[in-house]
């Protein structure tokens, strides 16, 4: 790849993080404004951009998403909006990882690899149990909180 070629491919991901960022930033405001429930998820880092430019801390934290079932350790945050997160703790035994930095890039400026991005179906049952239902699961572990 040529200088030339690296600087448009960082000014046009530039670009598109701008642009998802302001439908984030419109899709927070309506969901306020009309008292709609929402829970959006990014990931969590020192880099992520939704951390660093938006007003709201996020409501959980989920620093090492194998202990619900997912692939990979990859910190996530959550946003609740308009709702709050319930406290249920289903822990699952480890699926065989994946290495993220082993996964092929995305060709698309702007856009992770979509494998990347991907929950495993028994995260999702396991979050949305624990934090948005509510619903004891087989392997739940009650918190005092």
């Amino acid at each position: 790849m040529t200088p030339k070629q690296r600087t448009d491919a960082i000014l046009e991901r530039s670009g598109k993080r701008e642009e998802f960022f302001a439908l984030a930033v419109k899709m927070f405001g309506i969901v306020k404004e009309r008292g709609l429930r929402m829970v959006m998820e990014n990931p969590w880092s020192e880099q992520t951009f939704l951390k660093q430019n938006f007003p709201l801390k996020p409501s959980v934290i989920d620093n090492n998403r194998t202990l619900r079932g997912d692939y990979y350790v990859k910190p996530t945050a959550y946003w609740f909006v308009g709702c709050e997160p319930t406290f249920g703790e289903t822990f699952q035994p480890r699926k065989k990882g994946k290495n993220i930095c082993q996964i092929e890039p995305n060709r698309q400026p702007g856009l992770c690899n979509e494998e990347r991005s991907m929950i495993s179906p028994d995260y999702a049952r396991n979050f949305i149990c624990d934090k948005i239902i509510g619903k004891p699961q087989k392997f739940t572990q009650l918190t005092i909180f």
